[in-house]
């Protein structure tokens, strides 16, 4: 099991002092961000470009021994290489005395490892995209001749805002492990955790053993637990050698059957029963999405920054009503001293919109934005109609029977205590209660339509305002952004056509006066099956979408020849 973080040491400890008086001039120490059996990692600044770094220092004990030295050098330089959008890019390796270090970019998030310790089990679509990720990171390492060996939740890095995950210390476990002379010949490297069944054995691996240490990883983001517990590293081993994985749907059971069945087959002992490659365990996972969709990284910043802006928008105008209100009382109950009361409440009223509306100039920024990036209002109703699926998927079978009346009980139990508040303001003049009472009757309107925006998110994901910025408020916000956009690009979909189609169906469908709906009261249930059994098509060994097509236009079209249906295919 993971164990719990350490306190980080203080800016003077020895490794600190070393580092910074070898890389003074160029980069700025300014803290210590982790260490372990890997070696510790600073913060620093670059000096001449002005931005973060990480820096990671090797184990003082490892730098001592020449073989190891060349070895880490050797492998970090290798790694160096590897240019992917789902890798920590390394800038520099060097060595300085006693001292041997790499700089690499900083990535402003967390560890997948973290993430699932503070906050539980990931939501299926969360996972399925990290896993997803990863793999195509780790594809293009094992096409460059890169094995990982310590592929696991810590060494993955969710950057904050995006949420896209990248892999970092490619090799250095090798090196690590390396310390034992016992090993540096065929013995066990990794973690013991995550270790696949041939680095137990101390065999030699390929890319399949980290498609298995992936594997592990998975079934820890579903289910915020290690598929094998034992109280010793030996013990662990052993088990990921020996026993078979509990398959992951028993602990997780809203996760996708596509995925969860990806995620067995990752955990099978055998290399062989387990996925050729990377590439083509990241294709399977992306047709086990395809069910779902995919969600731009741009546009799924873009929707939660939304969101949080909506919210705080709700609540500074209502606080603003709030107090507005509560002044007029004020001044009908206790009169307008030389207009104090009626300044102040302009001026509190003045600050409060203000900032909304500043939130407000931020979000068309925002939108500006990814509309330069390419994206338009369709890709964000795609991102909503995603997420919603997402939700329902993640709360099937587990809706709270009640979320409607008890957002109705927030909302009359806040309005309740606001009048309270009120009445306290108005009858209660002593020991401070009135003042009290002001303060109450002001603030919790606003607490209480916070409230009741977030439970009303929760009936379904963003259900409020997600229906705002599907339809006109959506369209108006996208219209005045993109005035000001000139020539921005269009992105074309990365989806399946299927589940193109079927959205666009659905569009239509729910487009239809509600007559006409009632008469095609089946139409987004067999839409649903033909998406899904198009996923199924996809998922065939062996099959080509291209002879897919042709067999279909064969059967719409039994009197065409075959070249003449080549052609077709061709043009289209």
């Amino acid at each position: 099991m993971p164990s719990a973080p350490t306190p980080l040491p203080v800016a003077g400890t020895p490794e600190f002092l070393a580092l910074q008086q070898a890389v003074k001039g160029r980069y700025s120490i300014e803290r210590e961000l982790g260490r372990g059996g890997m070696g510790v990692v600073f913060l620093a600044r670059d000096v001449a470009l002005d931005r973060h770094v990480a820096i990671k220092l090797l184990p003082p004990d490892l730098a001592e021994r020449a073989d190891l030295r060349a070895l880490f050098l050797r492998e970090a330089r290798t790694a160096a290489k590897l240019s992917h959008p789902h890798i920590v890019p390394i800038h520099a390796v060097e060595e300085h005395g006693h001292l041997v270090f790499f700089v690499m970019t900083f990535v402003d998030g967390d560890t997948l490892g973290a993430r699932v310790r503070r906050a539980g089990p990931l939501a299926p679509g969360e996972v399925t995209r990290i896993i997803q990720e990863v793999a195509w990171a780790l594809g293009h390492a094992h096409a460059h001749g890169v094995v990982h060996r310590d592929v696991k939740p810590d060494n993955i890095l969710l950057e904050r805002g995006t949420g896209r995950a990248l892999v970092t210390d490619f090799g250095i476990a090798h090196v690590v492990q390396s310390r034992d002379p016992a090993r540096t010949t065929g013995g066990p490297v990794g973690t013991p955790q995550y270790m696949s069944p041939e680095q137990a054995h101390g065999d030699d691996v390929d890319g399949r053993s980290d498609l298995y240490s992936l594997g592990v990883t998975a079934y820890f983001a579903a289910t915020g637990h290690l598929p094998f517990h034992a109280s010793g590293a030996h013990a662990l081993m052993l088990q990921h050698a020996e026993e078979p994985a509990p398959p992951v749907e028993r602990d997780a059971p809203r996760l996708p059957p596509a995925f969860a069945a990806t995620v067995n087959r990752l955990l099978a002992k055998a290399p062989t029963d387990r996925f050729d490659s990377a590439d083509a365990l990241a294709a399977a996972i992306g047709d086990a999405r395809s069910t779902l969709g995919v969600v731009p990284s741009p546009v799924r910043r873009y929707v939660q920054v939304a969101e949080q802006i909506g919210g705080e928008i709700a609540m500074l105008t209502t606080t603003a009503a709030g107090s507005v209100i509560a002044f007029e009382v004020m001044k009908m109950l206790e009169g307008d001293f030389m207009g104090i009361a009626t300044a102040l409440e302009w001026v509190l009223a003045a600050t409060l919109l203000g900032i909304a509306g500043t939130r407000a100039v931020q979000l068309v920024g925002d939108t500006r934005k990814l509309i330069r990036d390419g994206y338009r209002h369709d890709a964000l109703r795609a991102a909503i109609v995603i997420a919603d699926r997402e939700h329902d998927l993640e709360r099937a079978g587990d809706a709270p029977p009640h979320a409607l009346p008890r957002t109705w009980i927030t909302a009359l139990g806040g309005l309740a205590l606001s009048a309270l508040g009120f009445y306290f303001a108005d009858k209660v003049n002593r020991y401070g209660l009135d003042m009290v009472g002001w303060i109450v009757g002001v603030t919790t309107p606003a607490i209480t339509v916070r409230r009741v925006w977030r439970d009303l998110r929760a009936g379904k994901a963003g259900t409020f305002w997600n229906r705002l910025m599907e339809g006109r408020l959506g369209r108006g916000l996208f219209a005045i952004a993109g005035r000001t956009v000139r020539d921005a690009p269009m992105i074309p979909s990365a989806e399946p056509t299927a589940v193109v189609l079927a959205r666009a169906t659905e569009d239509l469908y729910h487009a239809l006066p509600a007559e006409h709906r009632r008469r095609l009261g089946d139409m987004p249930k067999v839409i649903a099956g033909l998406e899904a059994d198009a996923a199924v098509l996809r998922q065939l060994d062996g099959a080509d979408p291209a002879r897919l097509r042709r067999d279909l236009l064969a059967l719409s079209a039994p009197g065409a020849d075959a070249p003449a249906l080549c052609d077709i295919q061709e043009t289209a």
